[in-house]
């Protein structure tokens, strides 16, 4: 059997450990590796945000839920137009948030693939030290 390893390394941790080794071989490398930790903390930044726009969607329709059903059973028995008012508007806010979960995901996509591809000025600045030794 084989020892469990002393520490847990987090695939960032390991791209960093791997990529450093690569710079000290060509400054190809080094441009390389600050692009991938910059892509991929960018990118790890666009999850965060949108996981935490998906959480308050949900908040906000527990919260809904929540207050239409209290609406409804103050309201319903003796004035049943408010009560289906209340669901109206609660229907119309699920509505713009299916809208806004079911838009998410390619919104999430064009936001991380803009990090995939460096910027071409700030990729050629970081060539000009290598053109010049060439």
């Amino acid at each position: 059997m084989t020892k469990p390893a002393d520490k847990s390394l987090s695939l960032l941790d390991t791209m960093a450990t791997l990529l450093s080794t690569m710079t000290q071989t060509a400054p190809v490398g080094t441009m390389w590796t600050r692009h991938t930790l910059e892509m991929q903390t960018a990118i790890a930044a666009e999850m965060t945000e949108a996981t935490h726009r998906w959480l308050d969607r949900r908040h906000e329709a527990l919260a809904s839920l929540s207050g239409t059903t209290q609406q409804v059973m103050e309201t319903g028995l003796t004035d049943t137009g408010a009560a289906f008012g209340s669901l109206q508007k609660w229907y119309e806010g699920m509505l713009a948030r299916s809208a806004a979960d079911l838009k998410a995901p390619f919104e999430l996509m064009i936001a991380c693939s803009a990090h995939v591809v460096p910027d071409l000025k700030q990729a050629g600045a970081a060539a000009n030290p290598i053109r010049r030794a060439a």
